[in-house]
C-alpha cells in the first residue's frame, strides 16, 4: 500500500500535468487565432501598397509620330508617316519582321494607334484605309522575336479632299474588319473641323465632308465620337465642352472647363470622357440624365499638369489612363484619382499605354529615343477613400457609398465601399435583437422567478434544443415560407401585439374576481398556460380584422399605401423576416445564460425583500434583475456577436441588396453575407478577393471590440452588485 508521502508526490505531478496540458492547450488556441487573425491581415494589406514603377531602359529607334506596345513588353511597334510601321524587340532595339503591304508611302496623315492597335491611314495617293495590327504567333512559341507582325487593311476609299489631321474615329455597329459596317470620323481642315460618315470600301460614294457647327461662336479645337459614333464631343477655345448632334448641329448638353481644351480622350468603357485643356487642367466628365434632361457633368478632377494635355490612351483591363504634355507624363486612375506614374520628359514626342496598363513608353520626336516604364499596380480600384468614403461612379448624378463588386462586361467599374455592408451587418443584428433580446430576457425572468419547478424543467430544455436548429434551416424556413406568409398577413402580423394586449387588458379584470384557492392551485406559476388560449383567440380576431384594416384604411391595399404614404417600397424578403429568423438563432443563447444567472441569485436576496413586503414582481425587477445583470450582460453580448457573424439565414432570407436604408421593408446586405456570396467569383489574390479578406478582417474586429466593451462593462455591473 503506498505511503501517503508517495500519494501526495503522485497528486502533485498529475496536477502539474495537468496545469500544463490545460495552459498549453489555451495558449494554442490563443496562438490559432493570432495566426487566423495574422494571416487575414497579411491577404488584405496589399490593396494598401503604392504603385512601384521601374525605368526598363532606353533605345534608339526611327523618329515616329505614334506608338503602340504589345501586351508582353517585348515588342513596339512605331508608325510613322513617312516610314510606315516598324516593328521593334525590346530591350535589344532589333528590329521584327514587320508587313511590307499598307497605303502609299509616304502617308499624308494618320492617327495614332489605339489600345486595339486600330489606325486611319491616308496614303500618297489620298486613299483612306483601317488598319488593324495582330502578332501571328507560331504554335506554341513564346518568344515575340519569334513573332510577325501583320497588319490587316481595309477600305481604299479615294478622298476629293484630304484632311489636315485625322481627330478621332469610331467604327459603328456592324463595322470592322470583314465585316459591312461603316465608321464616323471627324477631322481638322484648313476650314475647322469636318465630320463624315463612310463604309469601308473602295467602290463606297465619295466622302462628303460635314462641317462640324456650334450653336455659339466658339472655335472648335477637338473633337471625339461617344461610345456608338451617334454623339460627337467638341471642346473649343474658349473652354466650352459640347455635345451635338452632327446630323442636325444640335447642342444636346453643355458645360465650362475653364480654360482651352486641348485633347479629350476616353476611359475604358466609353464613358467617361477625358478633358485636358491647354495649361494642363485634367478632369473626367459624363452624359447623365438629371431632372428628365442628360447633362455634362464633370465627376473627376485630377492634378494639373505642366503644359497642353497633347492626348490620352486608356488601359484596356481597368479604369487608368495615359496622358502626356512635351515635357510630362503621367498615369492617373479615373475612379481613386490616385496618381500612380509621373515622369519627366525630354521633349514632345508619342507615348502609349500597353493594354494591361503595365508598360509605358515615349518616343522621342526629335530624336527618336525610347523609353518604356514597368507599372506594378495591381489593385488601382482599391483605396481608404473607396472602402470609406462616398465616390462617384460612372452612370451616378452624385457621389455615393455603393457595394457592386462585377457587372456584366469586362469594362465595368469595381465598386467596393464596405459601408453598406457594415451598416447591413448593424441593420440585420438591430432587428434580430430587437425581436430576440425582450422574449429571451423576459422569459428567463419568467423562467427562473415564477414559473413552477416542473413547468421550469419544461420550458427550459425545450428552448435550449432551439440552439441545435441548423441556420440553414431556419434560413430555407424563413426565405421559402415566412417571407410569402408575411408578405400575405403584413398587417395582421403588426396588429396582433396590439390585439393581444387589448386582450390582456381585458380578461385580466375576470382574474382578480376568481376564487382564491383556484388562483393559488392553478395560477400562481402557471401564467403562461394561460396565455396560449389569449394567443390563439388573439390570432383569430386578427385574421378577421386585418382585411378589414387594411380595405378601410389603407384603400384595400398595404403596399400600394406604403409606396404613396411613405414613399416605402415592399421587398417581400426583408429586415422583419431577418429579425423573426435572426432571432429563433440567438433567443436560446440569450435566454439560456440569462436564466441561468437569473437563477443563480442568492434565494436569501429574494427572501429578504419579499420578508420586507415586495410584492414577487418587484422583488424580480428591483433586486434580481439588478443583481443578475452582468450575467444577462454577457448573454446580450454573446447573442450580439452570434448575430453579427450569421451567414446563411442573413443569405437566404433577405434580397441581399447592400443598401443605405433602416427601412424594416426592404433588405440588407451584411459582411459575413457578403463573403459567401462573392469568394467563389473572386480571382485569387486579386482586388474582390483582398477586399473579401479586408471584410473579414473587419468581422474580426468588430466582434473582438465587442466582446472586450462586453467584458469591461461586466466587470463594472459586477464590482457595483457586489455589495448587495
Amino acid at each position: 500500500m503506498p505511503s501517503p508521502a508517495s500519494h501526495q508526490a503522485r497528486a502533485k505531478r498529475v496536477d502539474r500535468l495537468m496545469a500544463f496540458t490545460i495552459s498549453g492547450g489555451g495558449l494554442l488556441i490563443i496562438g490559432a487565432v493570432l495566426a487566423m487573425l495574422l494571416f487575414i491581415l497579411k491577404e488584405s494589406l496589399p490593396l494598401f501598397v503604392p504603385p512601384r514603377t521601374i525605368a526598363m531602359g532606353t533605345l534608339q529607334a526611327p523618329r515616329s509620330g505614334g506608338a503602340w506596345v504589345d501586351e508582353s513588353g517585348k515588342a513596339i511597334v512605331l508608325l510613322s508617316q513617312s516610314g510606315g510601321l516598324k516593328a521593334l524587340r525590346f530591350p535589344e532595339g532589333t528590329p521584327l519582321p514587320a508587313p511590307a503591304d499598307g497605303p502609299a508611302l509616304p502617308w499624308r496623315t494618320a492617327t495614332t494607334l489605339n489600345p486595339r492597335g486600330e489606325s486611319l491611314v491616308v496614303g500618297a495617293d489620298g486613299r483612306l484605309f483601317l488598319a488593324r495590327l495582330t502578332w501571328a504567333k507560331p504554335p506554341g512559341e513564346n518568344d515575340p522575336a519569334q513573332w510577325t507582325l501583320e497588319s490587316h487593311w481595309q477600305g481604299g476609299l479615294q478622298l476629293a479632299q484630304v484632311p489636315n489631321e485625322i481627330l478621332h474615329f469610331r467604327l459603328l455597329e456592324g463595322g470592322g474588319l470583314g465585316g459591312d459596317g461603316s465608321l464616323r470620323l471627324v477631322a481638322r481642315t484648313e476650314a475647322g473641323l469636318v465630320w463624315a460618315e463612310t463604309a469601308l470600301d473602295a467602290a463606297a460614294p465619295a466622302l462628303a465632308w460635314k462641317p462640324v457647327t456650334l450653336q455659339s461662336a466658339d472655335q472648335p479645337t477637338a473633337a471625339a465620337w461617344n461610345s456608338d459614333g451617334k454623339l460627337l464631343f467638341v471642346g473649343t477655345r474658349e473652354g466650352q465642352l459640347v455635345a451635338l448632334d452632327p446630323e442636325s448641329g444640335r447642342t444636346l448638353s453643355s458645360a465650362s472647363f475653364g480654360e482651352p481644351i486641348q485633347s479629350l480622350g476616353f476611359a475604358l468603357g466609353q464613358q467617361s470622357l477625358l478633358v485636358g485643356g491647354t495649361n494642363g487642367k485634367l478632369a473626367a466628365y459624363q452624359r447623365v440624365r438629371v431632372n428628365e434632361d442628360f447633362q455634362l457633368q464633370v465627376f473627376h478632377a485630377f492634378p494639373r499638369l505642366g503644359g497642353p494635355v497633347l492626348g490620352f490612351q486608356s488601359s484596356q483591363r481597368d479604369k487608368r489612363f495615359l496622358a502626356w504634355t512635351s515635357g510630362e507624363m503621367v498615369v492617373d486612375h479615373l475612379t481613386t484619382e490616385r496618381r500612380m506614374f509621373a515622369a519627366r520628359l525630354d521633349g514632345p514626342g508619342a507615348a502609349a499605354l500597353a493594354p494591361r496598363g503595365d508598360l509605358i513608353l515615349h518616343a522621342n520626336e526629335a530624336t527618336g529615343a525610347l523609353r518604356l516604364w514597368s507599372l506594378d499596380a495591381p489593385h488601382p480600384e482599391v483605396s481608404f477613400g473607396i472602402l470609406w468614403g462616398k465616390t462617384h461612379y460612372e452612370g451616378y448624378e452624385k457621389p455615393e457609398y455603393v457595394w457592386q463588386s462585377t457587372g456584366g462586361t469586362d469594362d465595368f467599374e469595381p465598386k467596393f465601399s464596405l459601408v453598406p455592408l457594415v451598416f447591413g451587418t448593424l441593420k440585420g443584428t438591430l432587428y434580430a435583437m430587437l425581436f430576440a433580446f425582450p422574449l429571451a430576457v423576459f422569459g428567463a425572468l419568467y423562467t427562473s422567478q415564477f414559473a413552477t419547478p416542473r413547468l421550469k424543467n419544461t420550458i427550459k430544455p425545450t428552448i435550449e434544443i432551439m440552439a441545435a436548429l441548423p441556420s440553414v434551416v431556419l434560413g430555407f424556413l424563413a426565405g421559402l415560407v415566412m417571407a410569402p406568409l408575411l408578405e400575405r398577413m403584413a398587417v395582421e402580423v403588426f396588429l396582433y401585439p396590439f390585439v393581444v394586449l387589448l386582450l390582456g387588458l381585458l380578461l385580466a379584470p375576470l382574474w382578480g374576481r376568481l376564487s382564491q384557492p383556484f388562483r393559488n392551485a392553478f395560477g400562481q406559476g402557471r401564467e403562461v398556460l394561460w396565455m396560449v388560449p389569449v394567443l390563439l383567440v388573439a390570432l383569430v380576431l386578427t385574421n378577421a380584422l386585418g382585411p378589414w384594416v387594411e380595405r378601410v384604411a389603407m384603400g384595400g391595399s398595404y403596399r400600394t399605401w406604403l409606396q404613396a404614404a411613405l414613399g416605402v417600397t415592399y421587398d417581400q424578403r426583408n429586415s422583419i423576416v431577418v429579425g423573426f429568423a435572426m432571432g429563433f438563432a440567438v433567443i436560446p443563447i440569450i435566454f439560456t445564460i440569462s436564466e441561468d444567472a437569473l437563477s443563480s441569485v442568492p434565494k436569501s436576496l429574494t427572501s429578504a425583500s419579499l420578508a420586507c413586503g415586495a410584492s414577487p414582481w418587484q422583488t424580480a425587477w428591483r433586486i434580481v434583475l439588478p443583481t443578475a445583470s452582468p450575467g444577462i450582460f454577457s448573454a446580450t453580448m454573446v447573442g450580439l456577436g452570434r448575430a453579427i457573424g450569421e451567414t446563411m439565414i442573413v443569405l437566404m432570407a433577405t434580397g441581399n441588396t447592400p443598401v443605405l436604408d433602416w427601412s424594416p421593408f426592404n433588405g440588407m446586405r451584411t459582411l459575413s453575407a457578403n463573403i459567401a456570396v462573392e469568394i467563389p467569383e473572386a480571382p485569387l489574390h486579386g482586388s474582390l478577393y483582398r477586399v473579401l479578406f479586408l471584410a473579414a478582417f473587419l468581422l474580426f474586429i468588430l466582434t473582438f471590440i465587442l466582446n472586450t466593451v462586453a467584458e469591461l462593462v461586466r466587470q463594472r455591473l459586477r464590482r457595483r452588485y457586489e455589495s448587495i
